[in-house]
Parts: structure tokens; C-alpha cells; sequence
């Protein structure tokens, strides 16, 4: 069990990848905003991936939003 008493001598990065699907209606307009993601917190305005508050989450994706959009026809794609 680490002992954390004197501090941290240092840290282990770790990275993770996510898969958002955002809505398209059906004339093809996509709603790519932080009120569409899962991992906003509509509680408190703030996202869980940056832990930042989101000015206008109902129309845009915050300015440190991780989430890029893939096109269409790749394997890894919406």
C-alpha cells in the first residue's frame, strides 16, 4: 500500500479514448455541442473530461473540448 504521508514523489500518465455520437437530423444538420455529450455535466455546466465551465453549452463545444470529429468512412468513424 503506497504511503502518501510525505507527499508524491511522482505521477503515472494515463490516457483513455472516447466515443461520442452526436445527433443529425434527418436534413443532415449535426447538433455538435456540450448539451449533446454525455460528458457534460448539465447539473453544474461544467465538463467532466476538462472539469471547465462551457459558455453556451446548448450551441457550442467548450474551447478545450478532447473530442474531434471523425469522417464519415473511417473504420473508427460516427
Amino acid at each position: 500500500m503506497p504511503n502518501f504521508e510525505s507527499g508524491v514523489a511522482k505521477y503515472v500518465k494515463a490516457t483513455a479514448t472516447v466515443t461520442v455520437n452526436f445527433p443529425v437530423d434527418f436534413r443532415g444538420q449535426a447538433d455538435i455541442s456540450c448539451f449533446q455529450c454525455p460528458y457534460f455535466s448539465r447539473n453544474n455546466g461544467a465538463c467532466q473530461l476538462t472539469k471547465e465551465i462551457t459558455a453556451y453549452p446548448q450551441k457550442y463545444v467548450g474551447v478545450n473540448c478532447p473530442l474531434r470529429p471523425v469522417k464519415e468512412g473511417n473504420a473508427n468513424g460516427i
